[in-house]
């Protein structure tokens, strides 16, 4: 009995085992080689944004854990999006009700200029509401900014079942203090909008604070929030982004954040800033405002110790890079004092403001202006003169006295009008 029960078992196991082959091998007749499936995701891909795609590999597989495998793979544009890997892990119930649940979208090595994003965007159709992503996760993404800044970034984003991030994480990786974003959803508000809670680590200082998400009437998405940046060092934190900093010294204050768009990208790009900021242990970097006023602004090499910095800094996200304004900035060093404004747009800096010498009584409006790499410093050439006749005729009042004469002789420069004027005139005719 025993040996005829063996022999059905070992029968009975080998018709499964043929029936299993069987339906395995019919399954892949019907099934697309990784050759087949490649040149398919490149015709869809190509139809959904209007930029061709070349595959290099492709591997997928069913059995054992579900992936799709795509290696080597770059957009066909004059400065292409690259991506060195990207692996699929859907889920395999919900394929046969033709939807694509995705537990975890992996991709590594992606280089992504900022012309070559746009114009994907430009042409993508709109979501397809049968795709479910629930966690994305990426590594050394390297994103190209307008300035042609290459940027590295690693992360992780958890989705919940209505689609929205429930924790999003993103470090730069390889820098040193850390920089670490942490964006946690914690509950809704009394009018429905979605809390986050917002940890930040940055340049050895921290900010920590709250956004709100929330869908308006017209289906945009709104984010509002609050942060208090604590010790940041500014000139640091900018480093670790590959920007070149006027300033340095450890910033504290408030931000709030604003930003609306139609989608996730829309949002980010609209992103606007506010914050008030003092600055502990300042200094003004590749300037030496004392040697710059001696000289009439000849000589300016060196840095500036500050006492005191403030002021209000707000950035907008545009087409052309971020912009960055300086308003109600307020600097003392030793015997100067300053006020004035200034923004950064493109790698360029123009400012204006009032240099006040021994408490005010000397008043020196000045202009920086040029690439932020190395401006060009101006001051009012007749104040300066002005003053140093005064000291002559008469010491103390006469110094302020001729002072407020020569500026109000010369008046503060404008560089950029200078220049604009110096390039409108027509060329000399050629020889």
């Amino acid at each position: 009995m025993r040996t005829r029960a063996r022999r059905w078992t070992a029968i009975v196991t080998a018709a499964l085992l043929v029936l299993w082959a069987g339906a395995w091998l019919a399954l892949r007749a019907f099934m697309p080689s990784d050759d087949e499936l490649a040149r398919r995701l490149e015709a869809l891909f190509e139809a959904r944004t209007g930029q061709a795609l070349v595959i290099g590999q492709l591997r997928w597989r069913l059995l054992g854990t579900p992936v799709v495998e795509v290696l080597d793979a770059r957009t066909q544009q004059d400065e292409p999006i690259r991506v060195r890997r990207i692996a699929l892990h859907p889920q395999l119930r919900p394929l046969l009700r033709r939807q694509l649940v995705i537990d975890r979208l992996e991709v590594a090595g992606a280089q992504v200029p900022r012309d070559a994003l746009r114009a994907l965007r430009g042409s993508a159709a709109a979501d397809d509401g049968n795709v479910v992503l629930r966690r994305l996760v990426f590594t050394d993404l390297t994103y190209t900014s307008y300035a042609g800044i290459p940027v590295a970034y690693s992360g992780e984003v958890r989705f919940d079942d209505d689609r929205l991030p429930r924790r999003v994480q993103i470090h730069r990786p390889g820098v040193e203090p850390p920089v670490t974003l942490d964006a946690t959803r914690d509950g809704r508000t009394d009018n429905g909008a979605h809390i986050y809670r917002l940890d930040l680590q940055a340049a050895g200082g921290t900010a920590s604070g709250q956004a709100q998400l929330i869908t308006t009437d017209d289906g945009h998405l709104r984010l509002t929030g609050q942060l208090a940046p604590r010790q940041v060092e500014v000139q640091t934190l900018l480093d670790a982004f590959h920007r070149r900093s006027f300033i340095s010294g450890r910033a504290s204050g408030t931000t709030e954040l604003r930003a609306e768009g139609e989608t996730w990208g829309a949002l980010a790009r609209s992103l606007h800033t506010r914050s008030e900021l003092t600055v502990d242990g300042g200094k003004i970097l590749r300037i030496d405002v004392d040697k710059a006023v001696k000289s009439l602004g000849d000589d300016r090499a060196g840095e500036t110790p500050l006492d005191s910095l403030s002021g209000v800094v707000e950035t907008q996200n545009t087409e052309h890079g971020m912009k960055t304004e300086f308003s109600d900035v307020k600097a003392v060093a030793g015997s100067y004092s300053a006020t004035g404004h200034a923004t950064l747009y493109r790698k360029r800096l123009a400012a204006q403001g009032r240099l006040d010498i021994a408490g005010g009584a000397v008043g020196v409006p000045f202009a920086a202006s040029g690439p932020t790499r190395q401006p060009e410093f101006k001051i009012a050439k007749g104040t300066i003169a002005g003053a140093a006749i005064g000291t002559v005729l008469l010491p103390g009042i006469g110094t302020a006295i001729g002072a407020q004469i020569g500026g109000a002789i010369s008046g503060p420069p404008d560089i950029e009008k200078k220049k604009e004027k110096e390039s409108s005139r027509p060329e000399p005719p050629r020889r």
